[in-house]
Parts: C-alpha cells; sequence; structure tokens
C-alpha cells in the first residue's frame, strides 16, 4: 500500500508537470479519483492542504467513505498524500461504514486535528477527531466532541490569540461555540448563528484584516450558490453580504478560502469529470479577490485550466 500512494504522488506529479511548463493548472485539480468537500489551509511548512471528502463512483452520498489529503508548494503540482481516515478506523461508527461528510483540519499547540462528521450505529451524526503530529499522515482517532451530536458539515477555526470555535450544521442552521482547551468538549451550547439566514449547508470561516468571514452555500435558486456574512466577532452578529460564487453543475456545494503566498483562493467542487453526476464532484479553485471595504468580489470560475 505505501509503494502504491508513494508511484501515485510521482504519477501525480509528473502529469502536471506538462501544466507547470505554461504556468497553467488544471481545474478540476484532482482528476484520478472524485472528491469534494474541500477545506484548504496553509500550514507553518510552507505548503497548501486540502481535505476533503471523497465520492466513490457510481455511489451516492450515504457511500462517502474515507478521506485523503492534498498538497501543493506551487499551486500546479498536487501531492496525493493516501488516506488518512476511514469508516474501519472509527469504531463508534455505522457497521456498514459510508456516511464520512465534509471534514475540516485545525493546528493548536503541535498537534493537527481533523475533525469529520460520521454517523455512529443508530445513524446519529457525531463529530469525531483524530490527531497526528504530521498534517498528512499518522492520524490516530481521539474520540468524539462532547456536546457535537446530531451536528455535521464542521468548520473549525483558530483564532488569532489561539481559541479554537466549532462551527456545525443541523436541519440547515449553523451553531457555532467555542471549543475546550483539549479539543474534545464544546464550551458552553452551540449557538444559533444570526445574519447568516440564506446558509444551506457547509459553513467555512476565516479572518482578514480583523474582520471574520463565513462563507456557505445558499437556499436560493439557482440552487447552493456560495454566499457570505462578515462579522467583528466569529460568533457574529453576521451581516449578510451576498453572492460570491455562482452554482457549479452539481446540486450540492461546500467551499473553503485561504490565503497561500500572499494570494487568496476559493476551494470547491463542480461536475465537470462526472458531466454534471452530483455523487461524483470534483475538486477547483480559482483566485479571489477583495474590494477596499473588505468585500470580497465574484469568483470568476475557471475551466480546464488557471492562469
Amino acid at each position: 500500500m505505501k509503494y502504491r500512494q508513494q508511484l501515485l504522488m510521482v504519477i501525480l506529479s509528473v502529469t502536471i508537470v506538462g501544466a507547470r511548463a505554461t504556468e497553467r493548472a488544471p481545474n478540476p485539480f484532482i482528476t484520478h479519483m472524485f472528491t469534494a468537500d474541500p477545506s484548504a489551509h496553509a500550514w507553518e511548512d510552507g505548503r497548501l492542504y486540502v481535505y476533503p471528502s471523497t465520492d466513490i463512483k457510481g455511489k451516492g452520498y450515504r457511500s462517502m467513505d474515507g478521506y485523503h489529503v492534498f498538497s501543493t508548494d506551487d499551486m500546479v503540482n498536487w501531492i496525493d498524500h493516501g488516506e488518512i481516515l476511514h469508516s474501519r478506523d472509527v469504531e463508534w461508527g455505522t457497521p456498514k461504514g459510508g456516511n464520512m461528510w465534509a471534514p475540516d483540519c485545525v493546528y493548536k499547540d503541535g498537534t493537527y486535528y481533523f475533525v469529520f462528521p460520521h454517523r455512529d450505529a443508530g445513524m446519529v451524526w457525531e463529530l469525531g477527531v483524530a490527531t497526528s503530529q504530521d498534517p498528512a499522515s499518522g492520524f490516530k482517532l481521539l474520540g468524539k466532541i462532547k456536546g457535537g451530536r446530531t451536528f455535521c458539515d464542521p468548520c473549525v477555526f483558530k483564532d488569532d490569540d489561539g481559541q479554537v470555535y466549532l462551527y456545525a450544521v443541523v436541519k440547515a442552521k449553523c451553531y457555532a461555540a467555542k471549543l475546550k482547551d483539549n479539543m474534545m468538549e464544546i464550551d458552553g451550547e452551540m449557538v444559533h448563528q444570526q445574519g447568516v439566514d440564506e446558509h444551506r449547508e457547509g459553513p467555512f470561516v476565516f479572518k482578514r484584516k480583523d474582520k471574520y468571514y463565513m462563507i456557505y452555500p445558499d437556499h436560493s435558486k439557482p440552487r447552493n450558490q456560495m454566499q457570505y456574512s462578515m462579522s467583528d466577532s466569529p460568533l457574529g452578529p453576521w451581516e449578510p453580504k451576498g453572492l460570491f460564487l455562482e452554482a457549479t453543475n452539481v446540486l450540492t456545494m461546500h467551499g473553503s478560502i485561504v490565503e497561500y503566498k500572499g494570494q487568496w483562493y476559493v476551494f470547491y467542487h463542480n461536475g465537470d469529470l462526472s458531466k454534471g453526476k452530483s455523487t461524483n464532484r470534483s475538486l477547483c479553485f480559482d483566485k479571489v479577490f477583495f474590494n477596499e471595504d473588505g468585500t470580497i468580489q465574484m469568483v470568476e470560475q475557471t475551466r480546464g485550466a488557471i492562469q
């Protein structure tokens, strides 16, 4: 298995070398498997990492199983580091596996905390945590977040003071709270976030110039456009700012925004490789630009290549 993963890394890099020669990167940028719900982070080692969910070819959402990690240092050549967690590793999960939806990851005090939703044997959502000292390997299951039952689509955001916040979804509503220092317990109660009324699923929070941003798919038509809200506090209240990314050719959306080497990017998914099949999605990214007042400009979705 280790040899196969190493070989895949080489193949992935070689395949994209031609793109680098012309300073172009493919979009979708992961093509050897179906992936969705990307959570992107720039860690201290100088690389950008993406933690997505995995769509299984020819199967539905409930069959989503296992998580891979991808990374780059130039936004052109991407490495698939292999699978870091599978439902077979989760002893409290549903016996038949699957039901591993959009994850997130946060770095705190020398440890990477990989937070993921998974249904238990009673088909109720729980938020699991796996940890490692490496951003792309060695993750071991730590347990479930106390107070995270029934929630899915977690986002874990660390503020400048080191405090980590958890955002998650139940019945299309976004809730949030501080996490305790042990990263396994909610500090207080999950509070419904105000000012994200169009929210449907998949919140992602980031900070820029003392402003907090929450991006999320909406309920509007066409459904699953990406909207955003801004706040002076990580727990709101939030001020809706409207649309910044139009809907793609699948029925779901989930994204993240990250700054890497001085440029901001949005990561999302579409159905280009599966001809629009909503359960076989593929990762994409495009550049993000901000106005002087901090609002986000409309993102131009690219197809095939990114300049």
